[in-house]
């Protein structure tokens, strides 16, 4: 089926409706500043999509509750608001790439990131990269990328948003934006903050979430000037959380997680002729410490700093054919109660090509080369091309060779670290379809990854566990997104749906890997007249496997939103007011085994624009 899968892929119609807008894979965005130009530039053959922006004011507690219902990707929960891990194509948490401005922001500790640690309403712009991007992004963008952008634009803007929310579980949500903007300066400020007992019931038992309360706050600021030749841009964003983390049905709990972050990047962009250059400069540094019991003041600490130096020469030989060559020098220092003090240089080289052939054809090749790790370095590639074949039909095809290195805990943790580890490696080959009529569109695409050297950790003749090269794993999927939206005079109507079909096998024990379903459905109906507007989600998560061997499984369960806003317009400031209901019929569902999700509960905002 694998084989047939890219094949049949070519020609499957559906229809459904849009709460994203596809990216053209060629933006021209003169005024506006995106930090992450191989996003949009060198992607010829992938599929892009992107939340809008209501789909983030929805959804805006974290990066999980905007992409839960609104995309193919599924998540492991270990409860409401706790570690939050993604599976994207089948693949695994490490093995999914988290982009800031252009730059991965996985743990250096876990390889991951916590998807619960991410505040959406710090971004204008947030895409989702389907397929390997190892060759621009580096470890971990495997099974595809989730592009965090803070835009600058240099058009005269003043705005101010505020937002407060109360919810159930004693929720309390509160932001504010302020964007002054003018034809060569643009500064945005953004602050946020979200704190909940999260105290739900387990529906059909006597118990509730006795250590789910958290609280989280966020400080994002962005800031540009620019010159006659060339402007200079400045990124921030600073995250602390405080968790304690839940139990489960089985098992109470009393532990405590408190975590921050902080991110700052500076660039700067000259146009002269033919050549483009970007410099960048960035330090990222990340911190946990884990509290076994709260009420004690015993803790475990880990943190990690990251120095990261970019030049960036991109050559348009003419109108047709663009050159990008890319020279990074990243350091990172790691320290740890458990991985003691140890650091990383890489040096990584990497040519773009991007080939507009003629107003039908183009293709891209992308090389990548690191070198300085101690271990081994695999060459990476990649080759993306695009026909448009006729107004209404798009065909894309893209191939790559992706990798993972090891984190500082796989190689350095006490006890059971192992230095000998290699990288992983993945080959990746998909054929995508876009399809457009008037209001209609549909992208279908099929996909397969094999993948080599997993890190997988397990216990040795002493009973101690310990990560080892040994898994080997095939992935191979159906995807499909329906898009449609009409005006009928007053009245709007949008409809969007979502279907993935994946099937990801441990080649060493012939099973589907734990907690990966076979069939998601998303789906989303958006209904407004004047001023008022409704909406109804629905998420439908297949059945997944809760052991290597397929005995233990979560059943299959379906769960449904719906919304209602109202916009009071005046002369000061229009005030949207609304209203949502998660899980309106109170369904009883896991996505991570013995850690039941929230039964229904409600949320009341306010918006104000001034």
């Amino acid at each position: 089926m694998k084989y047939i899968i890219l094949i049949i892929s070519s020609v499957l119609l559906l229809c459904a409706t849009p709460l994203y807008a596809q990216l053209d894979s060629i933006q021209k965005l003169e005024e506006v500043i995106l930090n992450d130009v191989k996003l949009n530039e060198y992607a010829e053959g992938y599929k892009l999509i992107k939340i809008s922006d209501t789909i983030i004011e929805r959804d805006s507690k974290s990066l999980t509750d905007a992409l839960r219902f609104n995309s193919t990707i599924y998540f492991k929960e270990n409860g409401y608001g706790m570690v939050s891990s993604p599976s994207f194509r089948g693949t695994n948490a490490q093995q999914t790439a988290v982009i800031w401005n252009g730059i991965s922001i996985n743990s250096n500790l876990t390889g991951q990131t916590d998807f619960n640690t991410i505040s959406p309403s710090s971004f204008t712009d947030i895409t989702i990269r389907n397929g390997g991007g190892g060759t621009q992004y580096g470890s971990g963008a495997v099974g595809g990328s989730i592009h965090l952008n803070n835009e600058i634009s240099f058009k005269k803007k003043e705005s101010n948003d505020l937002r407060l929310l109360y919810g159930s579980f004693s929720t309390l949500e509160g932001s504010f934006k302020t964007t002054q903007s003018k034809e060569n300066m643009y500064f945005d400020l953004g602050i946020d903050f979200v704190s909940s007992e999260n105290d739900y019931e387990y529906l059909g038992t006597d118990k509730k979430n006795e250590n789910g309360e958290f609280s989280r706050f966020n400080v994002a600021a962005n800031t540009g000037y620019k010159f006659k030749k060339s402007t200079l841009t400045w990124n921030s964003n600073y995250f602390y959380s405080d968790r304690n983390f839940s139990g489960s049905i089985t098992a109470p709990a009393k532990d405590n997680y408190k975590d921050v972050s902080t991110r700052n990047l500076v660039s700067w962009n000259a146009k002269t002729g033919k050549f483009t250059s970007i410099v960048k400069g960035a330090h990222l540094f990340e911190r946990y410490q884990y509290f076994p019991d709260k009420n004690k003041t015993l803790f475990f600490e880990g943190k990690s700093n990251t120095i990261l130096g970019d030049y960036q020469l991109d050559y348009l030989l003419n109108n047709k054919i663009k050159v990008s060559t890319v020279l990074n020098y990243t350091y990172i220092k790691a320290e740890g109660d458990n991985i003691g003090t140890n650091d990383r240089n890489t040096i990584a080289a990497v040519l773009l090509l991007k080939h507009q052939i003629n107003e039908k054809w183009s293709y891209g090749v992308n090389l990548r080369q690191e070198f300085l790790n101690d271990f081994e370095n695999p060459f990476l590639f990649a080759v993306d091309g695009k026909y448009n074949a006729s107004s209404w039909y798009i065909l894309k095809g893209n191939a790559s060779k992706n990798y993972r290195v090891p984190t500082f805990n796989d190689l350095y943790w006490v006890a059971g670290g192992n230095e000998d580890l290699n990288p992983e490696t993945s080959y990746q080959a998909e054929l995508g379809n876009e399809f457009h009529w008037n209001n209609f569109q549909i992208l279908f695409n099929g996909f397969y990854i094999h993948s080599k050297d997993l890190i997988k950790w397990q216990p040795g003749e002493d009973g101690q566990f310990s990560p080892v090269n040994i898994s080997e794993t095939e992935n191979y999927g159906l995807e499909f997104t329906g898009i449609y939206s009409k005006n009928f005079k007053k009245h709007q109507v949008d409809i969007s749906g979502n279907y993935a079909y994946t099937s990801a096998i441990d080649k060493e024990k012939d099973k589907q890997l734990i907690y990966v379903p076979f069939h998601k459905i998303t789906g989303l109906l958006n209904y407004s007249i004047k001023q008022f507007s409704a909406y109804y989600q629905i998420l439908y998560n297949g059945e997944v496997f809760t052991t290597t061997d397929n005995s233990n499984t979560l059943e299959s369960y379906s769960v449904s939103n719906l919304g209602l806003n109202y916009k009071i317009k005046n002369k000061l400031s229009p005030i949207k007011l609304g209203i949502k209901i998660n899980n309106i019929f109170d369904i009883y569902y896991e996505n991570v085994a013995y850690r039941p999700m929230p039964n229904r509960n409600y949320q009341l905002f306010l918006n104000f624009k001034f």
